[in-house]
Order: C-alpha cells, then structure tokens, then sequence
C-alpha cells in the first residue's frame, strides 16, 4: 500500500529537491512492477488550499481541479476527505461536486454524508448519467487475503454537511466490515491524538494511514502502528504487508520514502504538471510576481498551520502585520485575519516570492482606515474572541493587557473619542468576517478610508502580498 496525505502542491518545493506528484506516480509505478496487488490512497486535503486553486482557467477559478487532474493520472486508486475539501464551498458542494465528478479514484467515507432537502445522504460521484455513491468501505480482494478498508475525516462546520464522530463511525463500520473479509485497516484524517483513540478503540485494526498532521510520524499503538507522510508528498509512506495465505496472519511493515531527485518524473504525469504550471506562470507574471526569486531565509520555523494561525501568535503572523505596518507607516495600529493564511504548513529555509503567493493566496488591498478607539477596541476585541476561527486578529501596534483586560497603542490605554488611523485588509472592512458584521465603512465610528493608489507601483498596499515581498527589500 502507497500512502500520501495533504498533498496541496503538485511540482516540487525548495526549487525542486522534494516532492513531486510525478515522482509519486512513478514510485507507484514502481512498486506495482514488484507487486501488481499495490494499492495507492490519499489520506486527505488536497483540493484546497493551493495557490493554482486561487487562479482562473478560461474565467473559472481552477478551485482543486488541477489536483483532480493529476491524481487521475498518477494512479491515485482510493481517497477520503480532509477538512480542506469542504473549504471549496460555504453553502452548497456545488465545486466539490464537479471535483468528485471529474476524479477516476474512488472516494471512501465512513463518517459523513450530505444535505439532501431534509435528509442526509451518501456523497455521491455522477457518472454516466448515474450517481454512484460513496461506499463507507472497501474491499481489496487480494490472492492472499480480503481487506476490508475503512475511512473516516474529521469534523468540520459546514451547512450542507453531517459528521459522525469519526471513532464511533469506525466502531460501526470495522464491525460491519470484519466478518466479510480476513483483516480491516482504516484510512483516516483525524489529528494524531484521535488516531490514538481510534487505535485503541479497534485494537484489531491492523494498520491506520493518517493525514491532517503535516509531519511524518510513526506512532505504535498496541500491536499496531499509526503512520503519517509529510505534507506536501515531501516523504510516502510504503506498507508492506505480509500475510499467511492459510492463517491469514499479517505483519505490517511500514518504510518513509523521501520523495526527490533521486525518483524521475513519471511522463504522463509530468505532462499533467507542466499544464497547470504553465497557466500559473502566466497568471503570475500577469499579477507581477517573479516565483523564484528569492525574497527571505527564514532562520526560525513559519508556522502557517491553521491550528496555530488561528489561536496565536507565531514568527509568519507576526512577521505579516509589521509588513502591513511598513506599507502604511502613518498607521498607529496593523491588524488582519489568520484566515487569510492558507498555507497550513511550517515553512523553513528559503522562502520565495511563489512561497509568499502560498502563504497568501487571495491577496488583497491594505486599506489604512480613521476610526474611533472605540470601535478599535471592538474589533481586536472581537478579534481574541475569534479564537480557533479564522476571524482571530493578528495585529501590530496594539497591546493587550491581560490583568486589566485592556487595549493599549503606544503604551497609552485606547481613548474611546480618539481617532486612530489602522492599515488592515480590505476583506475586514466588508463586515463578512465571523463576529465582524459591524465593521463597514457605514459603521459611525469609521472616520475616514485611504485606499492604495494603484497606478503607483510604490505603494505596496496595493496586494498585501506585495506588501510582506517588500517588507524584506527595505
């Protein structure tokens, strides 16, 4: 069994020393000329976020078809969903149903099905005419065994979507599962710690293949071992699996592939790769940005990862709200949304200007806006209450007392009458963040708006990804 997770960029990264969706395919390639009975899954996340995700296609946000694409042709057989699946739509799975609709793998799901009028539903994949739905397992009939598979992601909030919890959905499932074939592993996106549990829950299980964790681990639990890839294809995990044709014993041995420059690209899949690259580039160089250049090394890790930029403070968030300061230096106060980081990933050593693009693919205006310190103090405040959301504020400029529970610019507590002139992005000022809807430039306590004069290419405020480029030019 082959196994990858998280998985957002399909060429290599670090100027192509990892990595690699064609390299994949031809690993995969590789190990079915050793065993023809290999199985390639995708533990999850992989339609978004991307930075070709964000661009068009004949007038059409790509939103995930590009990975569709070259899943189908490097030979990905089964996938589950991963919390970034649901991120292609708010209210109804209009995007993720054309991106089910154009994959030839098969999708498995233990733990979650649609909104269907009143009723919830198996997703399904419309083909021919036909909807096929999504089995909640699998299985592979192997000459040596049947293995029976299981799938289950993690929860997320969205409208047109139900979950189960992703531990009783496997309970229910593996004791569905097991009479029907000779052994189960599960296919998961669940965090590390639920892994754990889902482990001890099925001691039987004999391997579980994991995402959402970015960082490859090895954890055993019992007489079985919870395995993860690094994101991003950087490594692949390979489970052999050596069973007893008459008692059907099994013993799991699991090896990290490095994926790199030692693996040659896979032909059919790098003609795939070089399509999209190619409508990338074009729209790169059409918004201004030069993808290998160099901007920065960062010495110290830049944690991205949803889970931290929504909840605190890290090197990358803060590092973005001085560069936002910079760009506005008349400003008293940056602040902006962690949401708006979409890399969910920790990024080290050389960082371009097409890292920079990952990190903040939606761009945006800086706008530098007059407002009274009392409506200030409402937006950080409700900006700490965002926690865990993607409307948690990163902000420079402003501190937060947590004895006294105050707000304090330039050392002095916020004056409620005073004006003060804030460089946040312009997404904020549409009122359509969590808990934000009051933040308009209709709000009474909105004095004034500078918006960036975009005939001068001097004022980096312009895309907020320009302004953090800039903010290590200085």
């Amino acid at each position: 069994m082959l196994h990858i997770n998280d998985v957002y960029e399909i060429t290599p990264l670090d100027n192509g020393a990892i990595g690699g969706m064609a390299r994949v395919a031809t690993l995969n390639q590789q190990l079915k000329k050793q065993n023809p009975q290999t199985y390639f899954f995708h533990a999850g996340d992989f339609l978004s976020p991307s930075v070709i995700g964000t661009l068009k296609e004949n007038g059409k946000t790509i939103r995930g078809k590009q990975m569709v694409d070259v899943m189908n042709v490097s030979g990905v057989q089964y996938a589950t969903f991963g919390n970034h699946e649901f991120d292609l739509d708010d209210n109804q799975p209009v995007n993720l149903q054309e991106r089910i609709n154009e994959s030839a793998f098969q999708w498995l799901v233990s733990n979650a099905k649609q909104k269907q009028g009143a009723d919830y539903v198996p997703f399904h994949k419309d083909h021919d005419g036909k909807q096929e739905l999504f089995p909640t397992s699998v299985i592979l009939n192997t000459p040596a065994a049947r293995i029976g598979v299981l799938a289950v992601t993690i929860p997320v909030n969205k409208p047109y979507v139900q979950f189960a919890d992703p531990i009783e959905a496997a309970k229910q499932e593996y004791a569905r599962l097991k009479p029907n074939c000779d052994f189960v592993v599960a296919l998961t996106h669940i965090n590390a710690v639920d892994d754990k549990r889902l482990a001890e829950a099925l001691p039987d299980l004999k391997l579980i293949m994991g995402g959402h964790d970015h960082d490859n681990m090895r954890i055993p639990v019992g007489n079985l071992t919870v395995c993860k890839a690094d994101a991003n294809a950087k490594t692949a995990y390979i489970h052999r699996l050596l069973i007893n044709k008459r008692t059907k014993k099994v013993k799991v041995v699991s090896e990290l592939k490095t994926i790199d420059r030692s693996i040659p690209d896979e032909p059919a899949t790098a003609q795939v790769v070089q399509k999209w690259q190619q409508i990338a580039d074009k729209s790169f160089r059409d918004m201004g940005f030069n993808q290998t250049e160099v901007v920065t090394v960062a010495t110290e890790p830049w944690d991205g990862r949803e889970a931290s930029v929504r909840n605190q403070t890290t090197v990358l968030t803060d590092l973005i709200a001085k560069a936002i300061h910079a760009a506005a230096p008349d400003a008293d106060v940056s602040l902006y949304n962690g949401g708006s980081i979409r890399v969910d990933d920790v990024l080290k050593g050389n960082i371009t200007q097409y890292d920079i693009v990952r990190i903040l693919p939606f761009g945006g205006e800086i706008q530098t806006v007059s407002m009274t310190g009392e409506l200030l103090k409402q937006v950080l405040t409700t900006g700490r209450q965002n926690k865990g959301r993607g409307g948690f504020l990163h902000y420079d400029g402003a501190q937060y007392n947590e004895a006294g529970q105050t707000w304090t610019v330039k050392g002095q507590p916020v004056d409620p009458v005073k004006v003060y002139k804030v460089a946040i992005s312009d997404f904020l000022m549409t009122g359509k963040e969590f808990g934000m809807s009051f933040l308009t430039p209709e709000n009474p306590g909105v004095k004034g708006i500078e918006k960036a004069d975009k005939s001068n290419p001097g004022d980096l405020r312009s895309d907020i990804r320009k302004a953090f480029i800039g903010y290590f030019k200085k």
